[in-house]
């Protein structure tokens, strides 16, 4: 049975939609870097052996653009929101700090 990375194709472009649609909530966007991640190397290794197989890549494709589209909104998310938690942190320490 010949291996036209179909199946990869699928989990690249699955992870890539979890991972953007998952990419709007704070606490999850550690979780969806890793499926966006994930969804990269899935839809690179389905791209891959499509072309050996010589059938449509356009599955692996969509995944590809997917998984890098929610890899980069979850980061921007989560170095956002990570760094006002710190500030908002910060505040709240010179504010209890100072005795008010």
């Amino acid at each position: 049975m010949q291996n036209t990375g179909k199946g990869l194709s699928i989990a690249g472009l699955v992870l890539g939609i979890v991972s953007v649609c998952l990419a709007w909530f704070y606490m999850i966007n550690i979780i969806t870097l890793v499926c966006g991640v994930v969804g990269i190397v899935c839809a690179a290794k389905g791209s891959k052996a499509a072309k050996a197989a010589a059938v449509p890549t356009g599955l692996a494709t969509a995944g590809l653009v997917i998984s890098i589209i929610g890899t980069c909104l979850a980061g921007i998310g989560f170095f956002s929101c990570t760094l006002c938690v710190v500030c908002a942190a910060g505040a709240a320490e010179t504010t209890l700090g100072m005795g008010l």
